[in-house]
This record gives C-alpha cells, structure tokens and sequence, in this order.
C-alpha cells in the first residue's frame, strides 16, 4: 500500500501541473497531449532497455489504462463540469474502492481481511470529511441527474480499472512469468491515449468546443511558468512515474486496498494548493488529513499489529 501513497504524492503535484496545461490547452487536449509524451516517451524508453515484450494478459493491461484513462477520466471531467471539482473528487475517491472490490473478489476471489476493510473505510471517511464542499449546491435536477451518471461512469471505470490490471498480474503469474511494472504502465498509458483521441474526435464532429467547457469553472489566476515545464511535470509525475507506482502497488496488493491509498490524493493535493495557490485548507480539512494519514500508515503496518 505503500506504493498506493507514493503515487498520491506524485499526482498531488502532477495534479498542479495538469491543471495548469488545462487552463492554457483545455481539459480535453492537455489529457491526451500528456498522455501522447507519456506512452512515446515509455516506448522509446522500452525498445532502448530491450524490454519490448507484450506480457501474458496484455490486453487486460491495455482494458485498465482504457477504463482509468479514458472512461473514468471523461466522466471525471464530466462531474467537474456538472457538480463542481470537490464533489468530483469526493465520488471517485470515495466510490471507487467499493468498486474494485466487488471487482476483483468476483473474478478472482479475492479476500479482505477485516481490519484491512475497517482501516480502508476509516481513510474514505477522512477523506470525505476533509475535502466536502461546505456550501449549497444550486443545481437544477436535469443537472443533478447528469452529474450524478457522469460519477457513475468516473467510478466504475477507475473503480474496476484497478481490479482489470489484478486480473492482467493473475495471467502474468499463471504464465510463469516476471514482469515489471514498465510495459503494463506502456500499455496502459497506449490504450487511454488512444481511448482520449478517439473521445476528441467523436467531439470534433459534434462541433463541441472543448477549452470552453471545463476552464471555465477553473480559477482565473495568472498561470506562472513555461508550458512545456507543466508539461514535463504532468507527464513525468503522473502517467510515467506515477502510474509506474501504481503497477508496483497492484502488482501484489489488492485493488481495494490501493484504491484506499489513492484516495488519499485530495489530501496531498491540500498543502501543494497552499503553497502554490495560496488556498489556506481549514481546521477540518487539516485535522482529518492527518488523521487519514495516520490510518493509512496503520495499515500498512497492521500486519504487525493485528
């Protein structure tokens, strides 16, 4: 699980990056040109270290990038637009890990211990205590519906994305072999590049604008810093290293329990937003990250505990 919070960490500060590319590309581009650097960067990298080779159940690698990338990320836009970003990010982290494990005990069989689901429920509580939005929302039930099945899809496809590369390990471990987490996080980052491009242009033929609908709901503050250095700290920091991490978590650790760890990511996001936005978080968002934390960090070592 400890990889799960390595990757929060990072994606706290790819998060930053990525925000500033949205506001300057929109959402929509600034996803797929990261994701585009990302999977030409890792292939180069793959065919320069002689470790070019599809893994046994590289499809299902490939299914996972599809459904965390492109699916889950399109609904996640979709919630930002309709509901608000606090409420977007409150759905999937909260959401998600229920997800993964009906997921993954229906395929695999998988099995949580209790103190493992009472210590991962802990940090979802944490987490949706300190990241809750404290105003009304006045929203319109045409939009409440909407944003409602765009979380729907947000969590079902990040949800069942983490179960999908358990089930990808399973295959590479029948088979007898040992795979790193370097072509996985290839193929995943492949396929939802892919997933996007295809979203993009299914959008150009609606004559849908897309800078349009998702930076207007984004703070207009003076973006500081060369595009290409956002760029670079969105893609080495999420779909390169970040999700290099992730594949390490998964890899041995059950999906419900990573996607736990993950929903930690709000709460690193707090101080990153403090000291480059200058967002000061409240009492209640202080004390119930720490306390989110703490339960993380228990886990991991509850194996000596309990």
């Amino acid at each position: 699980m400890h990889f799960a919070i390595i990757t929060a960490i990072l994606w706290s500060f790819a998060g930053f990056g990525s925000s500033r590319l949205a506001r300057l590309f929109g959402a929509a581009q600034a996803n797929f040109l990261r994701l585009f650097c990302s999977t030409i960067l890792l292939a180069l990298l793959a065919w320069g270290l002689g470790i070019f080779v599809l893994p046994a159940g590289a499809w299902l690698f490939a299914l996972s990038g599809f459904l965390h990338l492109a699916v889950g990320d399109v609904g996640l836009f979709a919630v930002y637009r309709r509901l608000g970003p606090r409420i977007g990010v409150l759905a999937v982290s909260c959401l998600a890990p229920p997800i993964a494990l009906v997921v993954e005990w229906a395929v695999l069989g998988t099995v949580v211990l209790w103190w493992q689901l009472t210590l991962a429920a802990g940090v979802l509580v944490c987490v949706a205590f300190a990241v809750a939005p404290r105003e009304r929302m006045h929203l319109t039930p045409f939009e409440l519906r909407r944003g409602i099945l765009a979380g729907a899809i947000a969590t079902l496809g990040q949800g069942s994305s983490a179960a999908v590369s358990r089930m990808g390990y399973a295959e590479v471990s029948a088979a007898g072999q040992q795979v790193g987490p370097f072509m996985p996080t290839l193929l995943r980052c492949a396929s939802g590049c892919a997933g996007v491009f295809l979203w993009l242009l299914w959008r150009k033929t609606r004559g849908q604008a897309f800078r349009q609908t998702y930076t207007d709901m984004l703070p207009h503050r003076r973006i500081g810093g060369h595009p290409m250095a956002w760029l670079a700290v969105s893609t080495l920091l999420g779909p390169v290293i970040g999700v290099l991490f992730l594949m390490k978590a998964l890899e041995t650790t059950p999906s419900v329990l990573v996607q736990a760890g993950l929903s930690t990511l709000p709460i690193f996001m707090i101080p990153v937003a403090w000291f480059f936005d200058g967002n000061a978080p409240s009492r209640r968002s202080l004390a119930c990250g720490v306390l989110a934390i703490a339960l993380v960090i228990l886990t991991i070592l509850g194996g000596r505990i309990f």
